[in-house]
């Protein structure tokens, strides 16, 4: 996963804790075909963070894809010509990449948001390959990230974001 800066302790100047935020999942099947129509809708629907999947971006290609205002983090899949996962983050949020554990079947980037008057939010962005069967191991890892399991209410929704089917887990605290 590609680094991100204002992980430090207190945040740098600048950063804040939302009250509320505006997530947006997004199938790219490319995101360097997509950029420009992804910038427009941040702006247009003043969107905090993105969860990108099928990114099909290389580590070759590091500075690829930027949006004004806001951080990259990446993962590229390097075994295969597709997938891939991004999450961007506006600039202002007190956000950090966290480490995700190995996971067998589900391609993810994530990162720890700082939230006011609550722990902070894990904000994962999977890629399951429909050609992979969604595995429990991988569920139960994820869900492990900073949260215990028996105080948390899970469900994995599908939304349909175009003509694609994108899974989204939410989590409860």
């Amino acid at each position: 996963m590609t680094s991100a800066t204002g992980c430090t302790h207190p945040p740098p100047a600048g950063r804040h804790k939302p009250n509320n935020l505006t997530l947006l999942s997004f199938n790219a099947r490319g995101l360097t075909n997509n950029i420009v129509e992804l910038g427009q809708c941040t702006k247009e629907y003043g969107i905090d963070i993105v969860l990108v999947q099928e990114t099909l971006l290389k580590p070759n290609s590091p500075k690829s894809c930027s949006l004004a205002g806001y951080v990259q983090l990446r993962t590229d899949r390097t075994d295969a010509p597709l997938g891939g996962t991004a999450i961007y983050y506006k600039r202002s949020l007190q956000c950090c990449p966290i480490d995700l554990p190995n996971l067998t079947n589900i391609e993810a980037t994530g990162c720890r948001l700082a939230m006011t008057g609550h722990k902070p939010l894990v904000i994962v962005s999977i890629y399951l390959s429909p050609s992979k069967k969604l595995l429990r191991s991988d569920i139960e890892a994820l869900l492990a990230l900073g949260m215990p399991l028996s105080s948390s209410a899970t469900s994995i929704v599908n939304t349909p974001i175009g003509d694609v089917l994108s899974p989204i887990l939410v989590v409860i605290n």
